[in-house]
Protein backbone atom coordinates (compact mmCIF):
# COMPACT_ATOMS: atom_id res chain seq x y z
CA UNK A 1 0.00 0.00 0.00
CA UNK A 2 1.04 3.70 -0.70
CA UNK A 3 1.76 5.89 1.91
CA UNK A 4 -0.22 9.00 1.77
CA UNK A 5 2.46 10.95 1.31
CA UNK A 6 4.59 9.44 -1.62
CA UNK A 7 1.18 8.86 -3.29
CA UNK A 8 0.24 12.98 -3.25
CA UNK A 9 3.69 13.45 -4.39
CA UNK A 10 3.45 11.18 -7.55
CA UNK A 11 0.20 12.11 -8.09
CA UNK A 12 1.06 15.58 -8.19
CA UNK A 13 4.00 14.81 -10.15
CA UNK A 14 1.66 13.22 -12.74
CA UNK A 15 -0.97 16.37 -12.64
CA UNK A 16 2.15 18.52 -13.25
CA UNK A 17 3.18 16.49 -16.23
CA UNK A 18 -0.30 16.79 -17.83
CA UNK A 19 -0.73 20.44 -16.57
CA UNK A 20 2.67 21.47 -17.61
CA UNK A 21 3.43 23.37 -14.74
CA UNK A 22 5.92 23.12 -11.61
CA UNK A 23 4.75 20.72 -9.28
CA UNK A 24 5.12 23.60 -6.85
CA UNK A 25 2.17 25.09 -8.35
CA UNK A 26 -0.03 22.33 -7.27
CA UNK A 27 -1.17 22.71 -3.64
CA UNK A 28 -3.93 20.47 -2.27
CA UNK A 29 -6.38 22.69 -2.35
CA UNK A 30 -5.68 25.01 -5.16
CA UNK A 31 -9.22 23.84 -7.18
CA UNK A 32 -7.87 22.29 -10.82
CA UNK A 33 -9.90 24.85 -13.12
CA UNK A 34 -10.84 27.82 -11.14
CA UNK A 35 -7.26 27.75 -9.74
CA UNK A 36 -4.89 26.08 -12.35
CA UNK A 37 -7.43 26.85 -15.42
CA UNK A 38 -7.73 22.94 -15.93
CA UNK A 39 -10.24 21.98 -18.83
CA UNK A 40 -12.58 18.74 -18.85
CA UNK A 41 -9.70 17.42 -21.38
CA UNK A 42 -6.75 17.35 -19.03
CA UNK A 43 -9.39 15.72 -16.40
CA UNK A 44 -9.88 12.48 -18.70
CA UNK A 45 -6.30 12.41 -19.69
CA UNK A 46 -5.08 12.74 -15.41
CA UNK A 47 -7.94 10.02 -15.08
CA UNK A 48 -6.50 7.59 -17.70
CA UNK A 49 -3.10 8.61 -16.81
CA UNK A 50 -3.76 7.22 -12.78
CA UNK A 51 -5.69 4.45 -13.93
CA UNK A 52 -2.75 3.09 -16.14
CA UNK A 53 -0.41 4.24 -13.01
CA UNK A 54 -2.29 1.97 -10.15
CA UNK A 55 -3.68 -0.37 -12.47
CA UNK A 56 -6.60 0.53 -11.31
CA UNK A 57 -10.62 1.75 -12.54
CA UNK A 58 -11.72 4.88 -11.87
CA UNK A 59 -15.37 4.99 -13.33
CA UNK A 60 -16.03 8.33 -15.64
CA UNK A 61 -18.90 9.98 -12.80
CA UNK A 62 -15.93 9.69 -10.45
CA UNK A 63 -14.43 12.75 -12.42
CA UNK A 64 -15.58 15.21 -10.58
CA UNK A 65 -14.08 14.73 -7.73
CA UNK A 66 -11.17 15.07 -9.42
CA UNK A 67 -11.21 18.88 -8.41
CA UNK A 68 -7.89 19.36 -6.63
CA UNK A 69 -5.18 16.92 -5.40
CA UNK A 70 -6.15 16.23 -2.15
CA UNK A 71 -9.69 15.06 -3.47
CA UNK A 72 -7.70 13.29 -6.19
CA UNK A 73 -5.67 11.60 -4.18
CA UNK A 74 -8.32 10.06 -1.62
CA UNK A 75 -9.64 9.00 -4.81
CA UNK A 76 -6.81 7.08 -5.96
CA UNK A 77 -6.42 5.77 -2.42
CA UNK A 78 -10.37 4.57 -2.31
CA UNK A 79 -10.23 2.24 -5.16
CA UNK A 80 -6.49 1.06 -4.43
CA UNK A 81 -8.17 -1.03 -1.70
Amino acid sequence: MHQVESLTKEVRSIIAEIAEMEEAEIKGDSNFVEDLGFDSMMALEILARLEKEYKIKIPEEELVKLADLNQTVALVKKYLK
